[in-house]
């Protein structure tokens, strides 16, 4: 008789530690570990990654190039140019921005990029202009571009697990809709831009360094940095 109830109670025991281990996988698969499922793991690390964070830190950059290529666009005598990337940094002053307006950004950006190398290459070449280039202000642009571009180049790190996830999975993830359609959209733009925009560097100080204007070491290092 108590070799019988010795059996039931090892059986009992086992039962309780086999039920044990099974409720203790459930318990880690909620936070992400273990388990097959690969999207709420990519979801859990887009929402820890700090997307917040990398939004002000897209923000930020952008700030900075439209910054520069304002300077820059001074510096030629180019009021026109310079006005329309103050008007386009405006548009990131206030909260999250939408994708809207991230659309806007990114097209003043890429348009005065090009305008930007069309006048280095004009004056290269010896084309005429009335205003001497402006070799403070010059300078000045070429270190916010040099910083835009650095900043840039930090965000490609964080960008591999949102790019591979929808909006939608992004909203799963606990993102409210205008944060998880920002992110998805720098995530998918930000490559693109970056190579534009050190292309323009590139090319600005390449003929900073030809007329003689001072070249700041974060233009140089930002080159190297994001290649």
């Amino acid at each position: 008789m108590n070799k019988r109830k010795v059996l039931i109670s090892l059986l009992a025991s086992g039962g309780l530690l086999v039920s044990g281990v099974s409720n203790a996988q459930l318990n880690l698969k909620q936070f992400g570990i273990g388990g097959d499922d690969s999207s709420a793991g990519a979801g859990a690390t887009a929402s820890s990654g700090g997307v917040s964070q990398l939004l002000q830190t897209y923000v930020g950059a952008n700030q900075q190039v439209l910054s520069g290529q304002s300077s820059l666009a001074s510096a030629m005598g180019m009021s026109s140019a310079a006005g329309q990337a103050q008007q386009a940094a405006g548009l990131l002053s206030g909260g999250t921005p939408s994708v809207s307006q991230l659309t806007q950004v990114g097209s003043t950006q890429q348009s005065l990029s090009q305008t930007l190398t069309q006048a280095f290459a004009s004056r290269a070449s010896g084309g005429a202009s009335a205003t001497p280039v402006n070799k403070e202000a010059f300078t000045d642009g070429l270190s916010s571009l040099g910083k835009g571009v650095s900043q840039y180049a930090s965000l490609q790190s964080g960008l591999g697990s949102i790019g591979q996830m929808s909006p939608s999975s992004l909203l799963q993830s606990g993102m409210n809709p205008q944060t998880a359609q920002s992110a998805s959209y720098i995530a998918q733009s930000a490559p693109g831009q970056l190579q534009s925009l050190m292309s323009t560097l590139s090319a600005a100080v390449q003929f900073a360094s030809s007329h003689g204007i001072s070249v700041p070491s974060i233009a140089t290092s930002a080159l190297k940095g994001g290649q």
